[in-house]
């Protein structure tokens, strides 16, 4: 990506995120500046990772949780994992399909992450023992909207009997035209909703909680 296209993205993105603009820019100058001269936090300009801006307030969430355990389905080159490797006590794992991607993952990845080259569709989540999943839209599902709904009834399914709490982190699930994207709102009652980050009318994270007594 050539300079003009970058200043562009990067325009498009603040746009996209202006709620919280001046907060959003703040932690990408700051966060980007700070992890300038590591591997652990490089990134293609090509991709479309979660804001700094919300990976800080995931971060938070998993240390007020006391969560020690999360997979992040579709970590792309490894900001959020690297991230939350850096900021929190948690073990961290990510799933990436993408060969290019991955080859930029696994190398820079932090000493304590793990990151695995697969289908997330094809996870087996009851070997998966983790307290917290986490998807980001755009991602491999984007134009499969029940392929979404098969990957979470998964996750809950693999939770049955398990007498634990455990949480889902959707990043960005509301229809997004310009990635063209589709609602995946309806796949999460709101009875189970905690709370909501929104930085912009389809740039939000939502935070879900589930009791596996209740399934």
């Amino acid at each position: 990506m050539n300079l003009i296209q970058n200043l562009k993205h990067t325009l498009i993105s603040f746009f996209l995120y202006r709620k919280k603009l001046f907060k959003v820019i703040f932690y990408e100058i700051f966060y980007r500046y700070k992890y300038s001269k590591s591997n652990h936090f490089y990134r293609e300009l090509n991709q479309v990772p979660a804001a700094y801006y919300f990976i800080y307030k995931i971060s938070k969430f998993v240390k007020e949780k006391k969560i020690m355990s999360i997979v992040d389905l579709g970590c792309g080159s490894g900001r959020l994992t690297n991230f939350l490797s850096d900021k929190t006590e948690a073990k961290i794992y990510g799933y990436e399909i993408d060969d290019e991607t991955y080859e930029v993952a696994k190398p820079n990845k932090n000493h304590d992450v793990e990151i695995f080259k697969k289908d997330i569709k094809d996870i087996d989540f009851k070997f998966l023992e983790v307290e917290c999943f986490i998807v980001n839209d755009p991602m491999g599902l984007s134009d499969q909207i029940d392929g979404f709904k098969r990957l979470i009834n998964n996750i809950h399914d693999s939770k049955k009997n398990k007498s634990k709490k455990y949480y889902i982190i959707g990043i960005n699930l509301d229809a997004d035209e310009r990635h063209k994207t589709v609602d995946k709102n309806y796949v999460f009652p709101d009875k189970d909703l905690l709370k909501v980050v929104s930085a912009g009318p389809n740039k939000k994270i939502k935070f879900f909680e589930y009791n596996s007594n209740d399934l």
